[in-house]
């Protein structure tokens, strides 16, 4: 089955559409001026500005706003976070980046999930999200992944299988080998790693499946039994894929994207052509030199939001806000806010300063 014949299957059926947030407040009209607000917000190095959407304004919550629910986003250094997951108490969340006009709109575009904070990162930016078909297409990066003195590269090759005989989404496909200074070790491919959790808003009880590199064995975490074990490299939950380092787990394991640069031209119709058999001279090509090479900069997991790594335009010196549109989800976890960050003013390479941008609710 062709790739474009696989996701169309999937939006018609469960994997894409089936977990897909709508618009409610669709109006289908697109209003003649900006019915939102501008807010400017000094971001600190040190410690973190929240800000409530309502108003919009700058409040603050009681101790470090991980027990308070009266904010929905907060910055600290060239870090968003929202309330929600790992961050805070409440349901907030967001998701983007999506098209600069989408403010403008008014609207968003359905989309397949609201991201929670949690803890993730190297892998945070496998994948690319199609609002026309309602599906992730893989960019088919090659990142690495270190253990000690052991090197190992991974490329994930789809985020969509079969369960059952029905298509569905998070049965991941990835292929991955061992790298030595002597050359790289034999390459292994699994196409049915099981990150489903249950759907699209799994509980936190539910287990989803974790791997490890070295001996090819596989065991089914919660994000709690995780953290607590050593037995993987990787865990995949739905759209997430974790490193067992930092945050992450206690194994320290880090990774890295080594083609974390080509992202920003990667447009749709460029990964729509993209095939396992097309990149796989990306994946052999990766060797013990590009894996070593001084410039890059190996992590584990660390807090992460749907803003994290998009934000920022990373080709501007001095730093400036991303040309996108953000959908945002309060608190309370109805209410829906459409977002744009206009400027900074005074950027440095520890903060962007003063962050101005503006809000409004979906659908005014």
């Amino acid at each position: 089955m062709n790739r474009t014949f696989f996701a169309a299957a999937l939006c018609l059926f469960v994997a894409g559409c089936s977990e897909s947030v709508g618009n409610p407040s669709s109006t289908g009209t697109t209003p003649n001026e900006d019915p939102g607000k501008t807010l400017e917000v000094p971001v600190s190095a040190s410690s973190r500005t929240f800000v409530s959407y309502k108003e919009p304004a700058i409040v603050t919550p009681m101790g470090d706003g991980s027990m308070d629910s009266s904010w929905d986003i907060a910055f600290e250094k060239y870090d968003i976070f929202t309330n929600s997951g790992v961050s805070g108490p409440g349901d907030g969340g967001a998701f983007g980046p999506l098209d600069a006009a989408t403010y403008d709109e008014g609207i968003a575009p359905t989309v397949p999930f609201v991201t929670k904070d949690q803890t993730g990162g190297p892998f945070s930016d496998y994948w690319a999200y199609d609002p026309m078909m309602h599906v992730l297409w893989v960019r088919y990066h090659v990142f690495g992944v270190r253990e000690g003195d052991k090197l190992w590269k991974v490329q994930i090759l789809g985020y969509y299988g079969e369960m059952q005989g029905a298509p569905i989404a998070a049965i991941y496909r990835l292929r991955w080998a061992e790298v030595t200074s002597s050359g790289a070790g034999p390459t292994q491919e699994l196409v049915d790693i099981d990150g489903t959790a249950g759907g699209s808003q799994p509980a936190d009880d539910v287990p989803s499946e974790c791997l490890d590199l070295g001996s090819g064995a596989r065991v089914f975490h919660t994000p709690a039994s995780a953290l607590a074990t050593k037995d993987w490299h990787l865990c995949f939950r739905r759209a997430t894929i974790s490193v067992n380092g930092e945050l992450g787990g206690p194994r320290g394991v880090t990774a890295v994207d080594l083609h974390a640069g080509e992202s920003k031209n990667e447009t749709l119709a460029i990964l729509r052509e993209r095939t396992a058999d097309t990149e796989l001279a990306r994946f052999d090509a990766v060797g013990h030199s590009e894996l070593t090479a001084a410039n890059l900069v190996w992590r584990g997991d660390r807090v992460i939001s749907a803003f994290s790594d998009y934000w920022v335009d990373p080709a501007t010196n001095p730093k400036a806000p991303a040309n996108f549109s953000w959908l945002t989800m309060a608190a309370d976890g109805v209410t829906r806010y459409l977002l744009v960050f206009d400027r900074f003013e005074g950027p440095t390479e520890e903060s962007p300063g003063k962050v101005v941008l503006r809000i409004r609710p979906e659908g005014l």
